[in-house]
């Protein structure tokens, strides 16, 4: 069994891809994410024996110090059998089911209360919500050649800005956001004409691949159709991100950034347990989809990251329970409050 520890923005994270979705993520050090690691490899292995497919793992194991891009681990990188991933659907339900006991049991006050100005259960259930869209995001295929991808990908997100309702739908944000953001069509297009500026000038700077450094904030006119100026200067910038990711491919990393802005006009319930439902309920549709051929691929984005079923799968597995010990920590941590206060 080889455990992979990384860490990244001063946190550890510690993956072991031999079983299916299971990491320590966000740990504060590296001792405890390989400790906490292990413990979900045991918990894991042994749920799976119970669910009749036991997992065929080595008992010895290996640590390895990654400092590689997470998506290039090659044991992330194997094929996942359909058999397996029957199995793992099966472990999702589970966890989903333990979830569900948790909400059902909370009460009303508790969906917006967090300890320290912390995330709230509704931010959190949200956020859980939002990993398995970028899992049925990340399941996307990608042609092969980068510049067919990186067109493929704005073309797709120009289409739906052009189609999408004017009325606003509210995303849950990055990490680093509050909340819930808005979005219409004229906003999208906004801040992407904002990223394309951005990750231009990364890419003459010789500076790191484009990240999402733009703000979402609303601004006036943002409920009114985008203009046709507004949509040939979205297009023209990036003719001129393809000109020059021709030689240097950092510019092609906002090919993904395309597509995660395309999907904030994508509409789910407002309600967060039945976003819940919802999103959940289309990844699982989107893993049983898959055929063989779609469960030994490497998909690759044009800026070179790559991703895999195996992969992905951490999303409904370690992701929610993760998530959901963070949820019941927050009704803790809140009892005890309310117990010790005058």
């Amino acid at each position: 069994m080889r455990y992979y520890v990384t860490s990244s923005d001063r946190t550890w994270w510690t993956i072991a891809p031999e079983v299916p979705g299971v990491a320590s993520e966000d740990v504060p050090s590296r001792d405890e994410a390989i400790t906490r690691c292990r413990a979900l490899v045991a918990e894991e292995v042994d749920a799976y024996r119970r669910l009749g497919h036991p997992l065929d793992v080595e008992p010895s194991e290996e640590i390895v110090e990654w400092s590689m891009p997470w998506w290039l681990i090659p044991d992330s990188l194997v094929p996942t059998p359909p058999a397996l991933l029957a199995a793992a659907v099966r472990r999702m339900d589970e966890i989903a089911s333990e979830v569900e006991r948790f909400l059902d049991g909370i009460q009303p006050d508790d969906w917006d209360r967090a300890p320290n100005e912390g995330w709230t259960i509704r931010r959190t259930l949200d956020h859980v919500a939002g990993g398995f869209e970028i899992g049925i995001r990340r399941l996307q295929p990608w042609p092969l050649d980068p510049d067919r991808a990186h067109a493929a990908a704005f073309d797709e997100l120009v289409a739906r800005i052009k189609v999408a309702p004017l009325e606003a739908v509210a995303h849950c944000g990055l990490n680093t956001e509050a909340g819930r953001v808005r979005w219409t069509p004229r906003k999208v297009a906004r801040v992407v004409r904002a990223l394309q500026v951005a990750a231009r000038a990364n890419a003459e700077s010789g500076g790191p691949p484009p990240q999402s450094v733009v703000r979402h904030d609303d601004a006036p006119g943002d409920n009114d159709p985008p203009t046709e100026a507004e949509l040939r200067a979205v297009i023209e910038a990036d003719a001129e991100l393809r000109r020059i990711g021709a030689q240097d491919r950092r510019a092609r990393g906002i090919a993904v950034w395309y597509r995660y802005y395309r999907d904030r006009l994508t509409r789910w319930p407002v309600e967060p347990r039945e976003r819940w439902h919802a999103m959940r309920a289309a990844y699982r549709r989107r893993l049983l989809e898959l055929g063989e051929t779609d469960l030994a691929t490497v998909r690759i984005a044009p800026s070179g990251q790559c991703s895999t079923v195996r992969m992905e799968l951490g999303l409904g597995l370690s992701h929610v329970r993760e998530h959901l010990a963070q949820m019941r920590s927050l009704t803790t941590a809140t009892t005890q409050g309310t117990r010790h206060s005058p």
